[in-house]
């Protein structure tokens, strides 16, 4: 497995196992058959639903001996609701607990927004990860219009503050940032007080190839990550009739894949890892996991680099506009100029976050 040497100075694998997405029931076997083929990093959140699941499968590894605690990097999220210096830490240890874990080796803040948030007390797992009125303290506060509730005060350099004392303790041994943009990782590593960040996930695939992004991350030791690195062809209630068609139904993919006896995923997963980005894809099946980590048989030259380049057309599948009215939301040049703030969906699960 090949690993890349952090700015905190551990080792990441550069191809993880995703698990948004991944349905309650079918993770933790997903985890299992995924480590018993090789994968190393396991790339988890809270508000997913599902880190006990992912924790017991892990349990289970370490008892079984398959691997070991020190062979597994695993990756976590302080979720939005807690990005207030006395709400980091309660985050954290939740997800310590249900993920049976002393420490994770990467704890990344979310998203740049506190929202959902009131701001008001933590929320963590065990309170709920859907949408309910505020009253109710779930992961997803809702406003009596229903829209997430916003935590207006809040910006992330204080979350960060917090996150770097939790390094010093070793309860995390990296951190990072997810869903930032160029300004705000750049306001990161200006403003930090200790550590830099080790790790930026976004979305990236070759229809939003991030590569201004890539340029800065590179030129900071950072490692972008991908998340929805093959797309998110299940997610079509987002579909545009301007935007692209299904990634991996592309013809151009299709015919590279032919050419080096690949498929069309591979092509994609090994363009990243070429490009010196991490991936994170996810599957709950033992082929596509098996074919997802078997994406380095072969080799892209130039010319098929230079005609996947020209997929870019800065298509970005997660916008979670339902979070826009917070001043850290990272993507307000996306939004169309007549957006109105729209009620939050209701299935956060699939629809809210990664």
């Amino acid at each position: 497995m090949t690993t890349v040497r952090l700015l905190s100075g551990k080792e990441m694998p550069m191809i993880g196992l995703g698990t948004w997405k991944s349905d309650p029931g079918k993770v933790g076997a997903a985890v299992k058959a995924a480590v018993k083929c090789g994968y190393r990093m396991i790339d988890c959140a809270n508000d997913y639903g599902n880190e006990r699941e992912v924790g017991d499968a892990l349990a289970e590894l370490f008892r079984d001996k398959i691997v070991s605690r020190e062979e597994i990097f695993v990756q976590a999220k302080l979720w939005n609701s807690n990005h207030k210096k006395e709400h980091v830490r309660e985050d954290l240890l939740a997800t310590l607990a249900d993920l049976q874990l002393d420490y994770v080796d990467s704890y990344l803040i979310h998203w740049p927004q506190a929202v959902p948030s009131t701001g008001k007390a933590a929320a963590v797992a065990k309170h709920g990860n859907h949408p309910a009125p505020k009253a109710e303290g779930t992961m997803f506060p809702l406003e009596e219009d229903g829209t997430f509730s916003s935590d207006q005060e809040t910006h992330f350099m204080e979350a960060w503050y917090a996150m770097e004392d939790l390094m010093d303790e070793g309860l995390v041994k990296s951190i990072g940032v997810s869903n930032f943009n160029r300004t705000q990782l750049l306001e990161v590593v200006k403003n930090k007080r200790k550590h830099m960040p080790s790790v930026l996930q976004n979305e990236c695939h070759p229809f939003l190839q991030q590569k201004d992004l890539l340029d800065v991350c590179k030129h900071l030791g950072v490692v972008l990550q991908a998340f929805s690195p093959l797309g998110s062809g299940d997610r079509p209630w987002v579909r545009d009739p301007l935007g692209p068609p299904e990634l991996l139904e592309d013809e151009r993919l299709k015919k590279m894949a032919e050419k080096h006896g690949a498929t069309p995923a591979q092509v994609v997963l090994r363009w990243q890892v070429q490009r010196g980005v991490s991936i994170i894809p996810k599957s709950v099946r033992e082929a596509r996991l098996r074919e997802n980590l078997d994406c380095t048989f072969f080799t892209l030259n130039a010319e098929d680099m230079d005609e996947i380049a020209t997929l870019n057309v800065g298509w970005r599948y997660l916008l979670f506009a339902a979070a826009s009215m917070h001043p850290d939301y990272p993507f307000k040049d996306e939004l169309p100029h007549d957006y109105v703030l729209e009620k939050a969906p209701l299935n956060t699960t699939k629809s809210g976050s990664s």
